[in-house]
């Protein structure tokens, strides 16, 4: 199998000698077909409907308004709406083949990088269905300790990140902003705090 670069030349294998005799590297090297990219668009633009249908589908369940305020629905809502919007339109370029491949672009993902990436978008979607039974607090802390350790964070800097954020952006909408979040199973415990 022949690796493409940029310029459209063919080179062989990768660690395949270079004509100097150093190895090849493969980063360096390996860049996208125009019909890989077409794909890869395309998919990625799909991915990004998915998650955005996800998101609305699930703010289905709580009340976009609480009395005047905004209520948990708003801000799934607009983020939804706004990412069905982007991702159509991704889409509709994509197919149409008007984002062009140039130099800039980044070289394919590897398999490793290819797997987080889709366990990424796994677990925001799941994390969408998980809000209401779990609550924003859990699922949240979850959440994005799952995607540190995918971003290959340690374990012991990957849990007081999610914790922390959690609380954080809880306390923050919570308080300042006055937006209901579902507390899910944690209602006893915060029901004295709110």
């Amino acid at each position: 199998m022949s690796l493409r670069t940029g310029a459209d030349d063919v080179v062989g294998q990768p660690g395949d000698a270079a004509p100097d005799g150093a190895a090849t590297s493969t980063e360096s090297l390996v860049s996208w077909t125009p019909r890989a990219f077409r794909i890869a668009n395309v998919c990625g633009a799909a991915a990004a409907a998915a998650l955005a249908a996800a998101i609305l589908i699930a703010s289905q369940d709580f009340a976009f308004r609480v009395r005047d305020l905004p209520g948990p629905a708003f801000f799934p809502v607009v983020i939804g709406v706004g990412l069905l919007g982007l991702s159509l339109a991704w889409l509709v370029l994509s197919i149409a083949g008007r984002i062009p491949l140039d130099d800039e672009v980044e070289a394919p993902p590897d398999r490793s990088a290819a797997i987080r990436a889709i366990a990424s978008l796994g677990v925001v979607a799941a994390s969408a269905f998980a809000l209401q039974p779990l609550g924003y607090p859990l699922t949240t802390a979850i959440a994005v300790t799952v995607l540190a350790l995918l971003a290959r964070a340690r374990l012991r800097a990957a849990i007081p990140a999610g914790v922390g954020f959690a609380v954080l952006s809880f306390l923050l909408v919570t308080t300042a902003l006055g937006v209901q979040l579902p507390t899910g199973v944690l209602r006893p415990l915060l029901v004295g705090l709110l």
